[in-house]
């Protein structure tokens, strides 16, 4: 039996990686820290001229105890090799506290949903290799004062298939919230405020398919969003992919979310998950799939700033995940009104 086909492995994995999302971030005990890193690779999978590549990575920190804590990560190895590579991370981590708690050593390891744009071809071609694989970090945090931290990180992809890396990151990050000691912060869950439990969303933007051609097109979206629950919402979106030199695709997705709010009830930070499907779907351009699936994977981060009981603005990351090598990414910004 030929081995199962790439976006068939990550179509079973996926449930799997949403459930230890939901279990992640729904433990809301503690307090929360936001971190931007950049860096580059310590080893190019070939050698070569254009392997001198730079990575970066945001996350976001949940404290659970004094010496474990859980993140997501979106790590972006850049661009090396033949390979385009990114992807999502949740990692469990155990930290040791010393120097008055303002030096933090941390290990940590979690599943590592990847998205690798690799075999180029003459024509333009491409494909979009999905996987799930270990990510493994090793970190260190100075905690320098008021609600600033500095990060150096260090971590390893270790895939089954596919190439290894490793990749050195330092950053900054923030305390979105804090207490009158140095470190990290435990404390109950903060004041939750009841908001208006729907919002109408209309953002604008631009869409890149995931591509060596990196092709462009205006975007925009249309999202109604309900919530459920203190920390889950759901939503249902009408999303125009635009139109590029490969691709013409727009569709309706629904979307389960894990949401956060802060700074309060102002900021909400979240990521959500669910099913794509194009009611419009043009493939073109080298290489194309004469049968396309129009249904496909929709991953989602969010974030919103609240200026009244009424009125925010929301910025929001689409990405499409098919089975025929057009994954985008989508950019839209937008206003919201909640009612």
């Amino acid at each position: 039996m030929p081995p199962p086909h790439p976006s068939h492995r990550w179509r079973r994995r996926l449930p799997s990686l949403a459930a230890i999302a939901l279990a992640m971030l729904a433990a809301h005990a503690g307090a929360q820290e936001v971190v931007v890193l950049g860096g580059m690779h310590t080893n190019p999978p070939v050698p070569g001229e254009d392997d001198r590549s730079s990575a970066y990575a945001y996350g976001y920190q949940q404290n659970f105890a004094e010496h474990w804590y859980g993140t997501y990560t979106y790590l972006n190895e850049g661009h090396l090799g033949g390979h385009h590579r990114d992807g999502h991370s949740l990692q469990l981590w155990w930290r040791y506290l010393m120097l008055d708690r303002r030096l933090a050593l941390s290990v940590g390891a979690g599943p590592y949903l990847s998205f690798d744009t690799t075999d180029p071809q003459p024509d333009g071609g491409h494909v979009n290799q999905h996987d799930v694989s270990l990510l493994a970090s090793a970190a260190a945090t100075w905690y320098v004062g008021g609600a600033w931290l500095l990060q150096a990180r260090f971590n390893r992809t270790l895939f089954a298939s596919g190439f290894q890396s490793n990749t050195l990151l330092l950053g900054v990050g923030y305390q979105l919230d804090r207490g009158d000691r140095p470190g990290p912060f435990l404390a109950p869950p903060t004041a939750y405020e009841a908001i208006a439990p729907n919002e109408l969303d209309v953002m604008l933007g631009g869409s890149i398919i995931n591509s060596f051609e990196h092709d462009t097109a205006f975007a925009g979206a249309v999202e109604y969003r309900r919530r459920l629950w203190r920390y889950v919402d759901a939503t249902v979106t009408y999303l125009d992919e635009g139109s590029s030199a490969v691709l013409r695709r727009a569709g309706v997705a629904t979307q389960g979310w894990i949401t956060g709010t802060f700074l309060q009830n102002h900021l909400t930070l979240g990521v959500g998950l669910g099913p794509y499907y194009a009611t419009s779907l043009i493939n073109r351009g080298p290489d194309p799939d004469p049968s396309p699936s129009r249904w496909a994977g929709l991953l989602t981060l969010s974030a919103s700033y609240r200026f009244n009981d009424h009125w925010a603005a929301r910025l929001s990351w689409y990405r499409a995940m098919t089975g025929y090598n057009r994954d985008a990414d989508v950019f839209v910004t937008g206003v919201g009104y909640r009612f």
